[in-house]
């Protein structure tokens, strides 16, 4: 797993300078709220970027508290992710007054592999966490490349082995993030 993330680490920053016409890069940072909370950096890259409509990657690192099998926060878990977002650029004469030059509503996929810790195990050893997510994200933009953003979506996540009185190794699980990204030309 980790020669399959560094392949597509290397592969996103080789090819994403050759299919966009501008090298807007990004680095953000968020809050996962909701039934796992915690916190996340992102780095972003444009894969392909044509006037407003634009899909881009990115490159992730998540640390979040669950509910593995109680009511109460009893595991930590270290995800890795990846997670494509297809967006359409627009603006408002309104919203240009108070700063926000444009908006940028998207979709994402994204899918993720995470280390587990906590009351049941040590930490990176087994049961081990993966998460598979759909959803929609809207980005208000300034002038200068400062963003504030949030996103809604929702999907699976799997546990490869069950814990105490846990029942299920894949549930469903929703996701809503919120945070700040700063984009920056190389």
């Amino acid at each position: 797993m980790r020669k399959f993330m560094c392949v597509l680490c290397l592969f996103g920053c080789c090819v994403a300078k050759e299919f966009s016409q501008d090298s807007d890069y990004l680095i953000g940072v968020h809050a996962r709220v909701g039934a796992s909370m915690g916190v996340g950096i992102e780095f972003g890259m444009p894969i392909i970027k044509s006037g407003v409509v634009e899909w881009r990657n990115f490159i992730g690192a998540e640390s979040f508290g669950m509910k593995l099998a109680s009511t109460q926060y009893d595991t930590a878990a270290l995800l890795f992710s990846d997670k494509m977002t297809l967006s359409y650029l627009t603006g408002s004469s309104v919203a240009a007054a108070i700063g926000i030059s444009y908006f940028r509503p998207y979709l994402f996929l994204s899918g993720g592999f995470g280390l587990t810790g906590g009351k049941y195990n040590s930490f990176g050893t087994s049961p081990y966490y993966g998460e598979v997510s759909v959803g929609i994200g809207h980005e208000f933009i300034t002038k200068n490349g400062h963003t504030f953003f949030f996103e809604f979506g929702g999907g699976a996540m799997f546990i490869d082995k069950v814990v105490a009185n846990q029942t299920l190794t894949t549930q469903g699980t929703t996701k809503v993030l919120v945070g700040y990204r700063f984009y920056y030309s190389r």
